[in-house]
């Protein structure tokens, strides 16, 4: 058949070009595919609804630019989901770049919900010291935290006031790419202090944290794009994490078609021989 003659010889270019457009045309122009929702991920969404209004919630972006596709959107819907439920945050990082990725997400999602600094959110900026610094962080608040991300005395905002140690948090969500990260929070806070954890991770991570789940260390997890789609899915925000999952499921199906195409006219010129 000189179809399957003509696609033997095709340019593998136009491979390249068929991927690039998957890629894109979805994040441009969203599909809207469904998503389904994982038991870890619901658990994450129902420990935030069960929160009384005026809960204090530690977001820890542990994470740099080179996870920001997969962990970024997962902040930006968390961060959302609490300023729906007026819940408070303390924005901080384990990572240097991780806070300055928090504080982005912060501040655009608090515009939206007409949220004060000092009053509803504050950003402590990058915590270094790993262990030591949680373990201290829990026990008192002011030996470890003293000013915020652009050196102003955290006790001047009525927030930072009113967190004085572990036991003034009602929830730890970790964005986590590594080391230090999840396993930090789950081992030297939640461990010492009994705070409940949630956490987000890259999709390479997660299988490493089903563990914890189990045993009740870690309440939920976002693992991944994935993670994040479903969350944006739970509290209706249309992000990237969808869109992200749109551009990925059209990429495989075109991954898929490509191989069995493949197949089929390598069968035709074999029974040609």
């Amino acid at each position: 058949m000189k179809v399957f003659e003509r696609l033997s010889r095709l340019d593998r270019r136009v491979i390249f070009l068929l991927v690039a457009l998957a890629v894109i045309v979805p994040m441009v122009v969203p599909l809207n595919l469904p998503v389904d929702i994982t038991k870890p991920v619901k658990r994450v969404y129902e420990m935030v609804e069960s929160l009384p209004e005026g809960s204090v919630v530690l977001i820890s972006t542990d994470y740099d630019p080179g996870s920001e596709a997969e962990l970024y959107p997962a902040t930006e819907a968390f961060i959302e989901h609490c300023f729906r439920r007026n819940l408070k945050i303390y924005l901080m990082g384990l990572w240097p770049a991780g806070s300055e990725l928090g504080n982005i997400a912060l501040n655009k999602i608090a515009q939206v919900y007409n949220k004060k600094y000092g009053e509803d959110f504050i950003n402590i900026g990058y915590r270094p010291g790993g262990a030591v610094m949680l373990l201290s962080l829990g026990r008192n608040f002011g030996d470890v935290v003293k000013v915020d991300y652009q050196g102003i005395p955290v006790d001047s905002f009525p927030l930072g006031r009113k967190v004085k140690s572990a036991h003034d948090l009602a929830l730890v969500m970790t964005f986590s790419a590594g080391d230090p990260g999840i396993l930090h929070w789950i081992i030297y806070f939640h461990a010492r202090y009994g705070v409940p954890i949630c956490g987000a991770t890259t999709a390479i991570m997660a299988p490493q944290q089903y563990p914890y789940l189990s045993s009740g260390q870690l309440v939920g997890l976002l693992g991944g794009l994935k993670g994040a789609a479903e969350y944006e899915t739970l509290v209706n925000k249309r992000g990237r994490g969808l869109r992200g999952m749109d551009s990925q499921s059209i990429v495989h199906l075109l991954l898929v078609g490509f191989i069995a195409l493949g197949n089929v006219i390598l069968l035709y010129q074999r029974r040609r021989r």
